[in-house]
């Protein structure tokens, strides 16, 4: 089988063998919705493709697994900072692992996986990068985890080769969610705080001044139909929720988290889903007093120095 595989570059027209594989791996991702032609076309094949979060794309390349002209995997690659190492810009940038996708054959999935990350350490080589993160928050798919791009811990097959490979571990997330069932009690903001929201297609966006002047928080909501769990649709999620430094510790960021659950609601939806980093313990611990159930379920990002 592996003289029968090989490798090339993939482009629009082979959206149409990327679909089922595609399909396959959100089916296995919790809050993920589908992809069809179009959003494959967009988010997939754009040079610079529309992100939820902050990144700063300088190359791209999607490289499939062969077997005659059968794709049997592909992997999305990239130079340039994601929301982490945006305060790298002016230094070298790194490499960006968005996604993989294997087969479900475990016996085929091995061989394709080292093939797909062998040609993308010669394309991160090629530009200069030494350091490749994998899976990183930001740089998902969005339609993929309501636009988190970590590596689920059920993606056994993953894990496995990219720990051969050399990836290891950085940063861990765990996905809480709030049933959607009765308003939650909010706290009255405090005199001279204005609170600005601003509705964007499918996303509801809050900005939170002091006096109109200094910016004290912000925050977005995305909305979405997803494959699983189908039961808690339609679901939003928390998409940022950042109080700046000198207001913290005051209860803004609870009264914004509570003003989302109740505008969720009464935008009709039944659950909502937000994911949190391991660092985070200040957004883990205010989650889980307001109320939110974590599932089981663990995501991570990982890294490699090449």
């Amino acid at each position: 089988m592996a003289d029968r595989l090989y490798t090339r570059i993939l482009y629009p027209p082979d959206s149409r063998q990327m679909y089922p594989l595609l399909a396959a791996a959100l089916a296995q991702a919790p809050f993920s919705s589908p992809m069809d032609d179009a959003s494959i076309q967009t988010h997939c094949f754009l040079p610079e493709p529309p992100a939820i979060h902050t990144v700063r794309w300088l190359h791209r390349q999607l490289t499939g697994a062969m077997i005659e002209d059968r794709l049997l995997g592909f992997i999305d690659v990239a130079v340039g900072y994601d929301h982490a190492t945006q305060h790298l810009a002016g230094d070298r940038p790194i490499g960006l692992l968005r996604f993989l996708a294997l087969p479900q054959d475990f016996t085929l999935s091995g061989e394709i996986a080292r093939l797909l990350l062998k040609d993308a350490e010669e394309f991160w080589r090629g530009h200069g990068v030494r350091r490749v993160r994998a899976f990183s928050f930001s740089t998902g798919y969005p339609p993929f985890q309501l636009a988190t791009g970590i590596l689920p811990s059920n993606w056994e097959d993953h894990h496995r080769w990219l720990n051969q490979a050399g990836y290891r571990p950085v940063e861990r997330y765990y996905c809480l969610t709030y049933p959607l069932t009765r308003l939650a009690r909010e706290e009255v903001p405090a005199a001279g705080y204005t609170l600005w929201p601003q509705l964007d297609g499918d996303t509801l966006g809050y900005q939170l001044y002091e006096r109109d002047e200094v910016r004290m928080a912000a925050a977005r909501l995305m909305e979405r139909q997803v494959m699983e769990p189908s039961a808690a649709n339609p679901v939003a999620g928390v998409i940022e929720l950042i109080v700046a430094s000198a207001w913290r510790r005051r209860g803004v960021g609870r009264w914004l988290l509570r003003r989302m659950i109740n505008d969720a609601l009464l935008r009709g939806n039944r659950t909502l889903a937000l994911f949190v980093s391991h660092t985070n313990q200040a957004g883990l611990g205010l989650c889980r007093r307001i109320g939110f159930e974590e599932m089981d379920y663990r995501g991570y990002t990982l890294e490699k120095q090449i």
